[in-house]
């Protein structure tokens, strides 16, 4: 069995828009805008890198959303933890951010080169 592409704008809306409606249901105004809130703080800022990368990472729609919240979720606080030990954590966070952006364009940069 194959799993359809999500490759248009429209239907990740209309999933998005599904998605708020029922945590407003569920959970209220507060609950729909924690979601909303998760959405663009920790997938979208890594989706758009890997949008970015996309000639090079050859992924597909769904495997960037997947991989965006596993690095929103996972990798990005992990980074910005260690750091924070040592300076604020403020401070930590956009340093983390900044790295893991110059990390995804030296990725872009080396895989033009070859």
């Amino acid at each position: 069995m194959k799993i359809p592409k999500i490759e248009h704008i429209g239907f990740i809306g209309a999933v998005i828009a599904l998605m708020l409606a029922f945590f407003y249901l569920v959970l209220g105004i507060s609950g729909m805008m924690s979601v909303l809130g998760i959405m663009l703080l920790f997938i979208l800022p890594f989706y758009l890198i890997l949008n970015n990368l996309q000639n090079n990472l050859h992924l597909e729609q769904d495997e960037k959303i997947v991989f965006s919240f596993f690095i929103g979720v996972g990798i990005f606080p992990s980074i910005a933890y260690w750091p924070g030990m040592l300076i604020s954590f403020r401070l930590s966070i956009f340093v983390s951010f900044f790295v893991l952006l110059i990390v995804g364009y030296l990725i872009n940069r080396v895989r033009k080169g070859e």
